[in-house]
């Protein structure tokens, strides 16, 4: 019975595609007069010369599972930081925020060198009079082959080893889901997201449900372990 209920443990979180969970170092800049950008650009290049610079870092252990939905919005009262991240802000640790106290996308006065006031600026705007960007980078471990299937609005960029891995839309976009496989080899990555042009504001990662091939090695892993243990029951019966 206990092989059984092992076996039905196992398809059942094989079946199960959660968001991905993990602990990542963040680090959030925004400015405003960015335009429009791709998330593979650079910080140093998206913010050189802005004047109202502002950034944070923290630690987030959780699910990659944030969304800021809403009407696309013309003030800094929408696209709030606080609405993007929900429930999820109570798994941000380590912050520590800079610049300046008086910037264009903090609603009723915030700025980032608190959190409080990092959840409460707006984190991009309709026109794309300012906007943000994220990243999320994992701690060292043995990642290749691993496979995250990404839901977001706007563009993201998937980094391996300090390496792009190819397969995602860094640029402006409506919520879209895409698929990618980390190479083999893979000990560090990062998720680079640009948040941009106002709500909705969308980041989903869940592990992806296991290939067919996949399915066809545990099944015969299962039966193998069935077959052991009516060979073990024969052999007490008749000793």
């Amino acid at each position: 019975m206990k092989l059984f209920l092992m076996s039905g443990a196992a398809i059942a979180a094989a079946i199960a595609a959660p968001a991905q969970a993990g602990t990542y170092n963040v680090t959030v800049q925004e400015a405003s007069g960015v335009g429009q950008f791709d998330a593979v650009t650079g910080s140093a290049a998206l913010f050189a010369g802005k004047s109202d610079v502002s950034t944070a870092t923290f630690t987030y252990t959780g699910e990659l599972n944030f969304s800021g939905t809403g009407p696309q919005n013309t003030t800094n009262a929408g696209d709030l930081t606080s609405t993007f991240f929900g429930a999820n802000s109570a798994n941000i640790s380590n912050y520590s925020g800079s610049g300046p106290t008086t910037v264009a996308y903090g609603a009723n006065g915030a700025n980032f060198n608190s959190l409080a006031g990092f959840l409460n600026t707006s984190g991009s705007i309709s026109g794309f009079g300012y906007g943000s960007l994220y990243t999320f980078t994992s701690l060292a471990g043995n990642y290749g082959g691993q496979v995250f299937t990404i839901t977001h609005d706007d563009g993201i960029a998937v980094y391996a080893n300090g390496v792009r891995v190819p397969g995602t839309t860094a640029g402006p976009t409506g919520a879209i889901t895409e698929t990618i496989t980390l190479p083999t080899g893979t000990t560090s990555y990062s998720f680079v997201y640009g948040r941009e042009n106002g709500s909705p504001s969308i980041l989903q990662v869940t592990a992806a449900v296991p290939e067919p091939a996949t399915w066809g090695m545990m099944i015969l892993g299962f039966g193998l372990m069935g077959a052991a243990l009516r060979r073990r029951k024969t052999s007490v019966a008749f000793a």
